[in-house]
């Protein structure tokens, strides 16, 4: 989850730049622009990445278990194991919803 929110504090950073920069009129490249989405699609990635490892690590567990676990206690674990991938995708959301804003309030200032 800490690689994840710190790709959120990055984006949020970089958002909050790019917003100050245009208000000061000053230029800002479309490459900083475009790193906004790509940054969300590296957080939707680690959340991924996170669900896959937790359920390595749960059927893994499982496997070397001598008791008969019930089915309850291995819902309960899958579900906190797919926190990680809600965590990405609505990092990558939001990414993607402050990506069409930048873009569409780019168009608006060339065409002012």
């Amino acid at each position: 989850m800490t690689p994840i929110t710190l790709l959120l504090l990055i984006d949020v950073g970089i958002t909050v730049y790019i917003l100050l920069a245009r208000a000061k009129k000053k230029e800002v490249s479309d490459r900083l622009v475009e790193s906004v989405k790509q940054v969300g699609g590296v957080a939707a990635a680690f959340g991924t990445l996170g669900t896959l490892a937790a359920f390595f690590m749960a059927f893994n567990a499982l496997e070397g278990s001598k008791e008969i676990i019930g089915f309850q206690i291995i819902m309960g674990g899958l579900k906190v194991a797919l926190i990680t991938v809600i965590y990405g995708l609505v990092v990558f959301c939001l990414s993607l919803v402050a990506y069409i804003l930048l873009k569409v309030t780019t168009r608006n200032q060339t065409s002012s």
